[in-house]
């Protein structure tokens, strides 16, 4: 028979808490509720995630939790968590988790370690806006899964419930992951920002430009879905086209913030062009005439 899945408690509010709250009761976990400072974010969440939700104080009910996962911002995780254990209701029964993705468990709960049964990060590798819509599409996300190694299963047993999938890392390698997640992830946003703001400079309107623009991204995504990155690449530079390139940094003339943003991913497209072998290959000279002009 399969181990049940653990009592939970959640402590936060936002999208992050609101997501794992929910997603985690609709797998079968055992979710006793989630407590924030302010009852309005707390009742909020609560009711979008389908559990009970506290305010003010901390609940008595911490003490019949198993495992407190701790989704709240950053630079608090640490305040709380020493926060939680001065209640008292949290001990050595617990195992406490945390959501941040760009720091380990030992780093950010290593001064309440010794006071419970395992400490670990389940940071869900995923764009959460709208915690009661990611709620019911966590399934098949990729969860960065960290700590010892009662913290490590504990996170592995509630991702599987949730339906996620686990990556294992190791504590050196959070800032690298987090940084992968960011350019992925905040960084194409970025991109389809700057790609809007050149289009609207041509006199379409930004809202419009927006819109015009996420399909065509939509399907730059899917053919690294199918083909991976190398083979994914089209336009200009994956033929070597410098001539093509040369309008483009022409068209951003008088806009520095925009021509840095062009020239830092253009050389990356640069270099995922110089892998293609064989006769597909871009043009070689091409593609070193395009260095040229994103050096100049």
């Amino acid at each position: 028979m399969t181990a049940r899945n653990p009592t939970t408690f959640v402590v936060g509010a936002g999208p992050v808490a609101t997501a794992l709250a929910g997603a985690m009761r609709l797998g079968g976990v055992p979710v006793l509720g989630l407590w924030a400072r302010k009852a309005p974010a707390a009742r909020a969440a609560g009711s979008a995630a389908g559990v009970a939700a506290f305010s003010s104080a901390p609940p008595d009910v911490l003490l019949e939790a198993e495992v407190v996962i701790v989704a709240v911002r950053d630079q608090v995780i640490g305040e709380v968590a020493q926060m939680l254990v001065g209640t008292g209701l949290i001990g050595k029964r617990h195992v406490m988790l945390h959501c941040a993705g760009a720091a380990s468990s030992a780093e950010l709960l290593g001064n309440i370690s010794h006071a419970v049964a395992g400490i670990g990060t389940m940071h869900p590798l995923s764009a959460i806006a709208d915690g009661r819509a990611a709620m019911r599409t966590l399934k098949g996300t990729v969860f960065g899964i960290e700590g010892d190694d009662v913290g490590r299963a504990t996170a592995t047993k509630l991702v599987q419930a949730i339906g996620g999938l686990v990556l294992d890392l190791d504590s050196s390698q959070m800032a690298a992951y987090h940084t992968a997640a960011s350019l992925a992830s905040n960084y194409v946003v970025a991109a389809v920002d700057a790609a809007a703001q050149v289009l609207s400079s041509a006199g379409v309107p930004t809202a419009d430009a927006v819109q015009a623009l996420i399909p065509l991204a939509r399907g730059a995504l899917d053919n690294v879905a199918k083909r991976g990155t190398t083979d994914g690449l089209t336009g200009p530079i994956r033929r070597g086209d410098a001539a093509t390139i040369a309008r483009h940094l022409d068209a951003l003339k008088g806009k520095p913030a925009l021509v840095e943003t062009y020239r830092a991913l253009a050389r990356q497209a640069v270099e995922i062009a110089s892998r293609i072998d064989g006769p597909d290959a871009p043009d070689r000279a091409g593609l070193a005439t395009i260095r040229k002009l994103l050096d100049s």
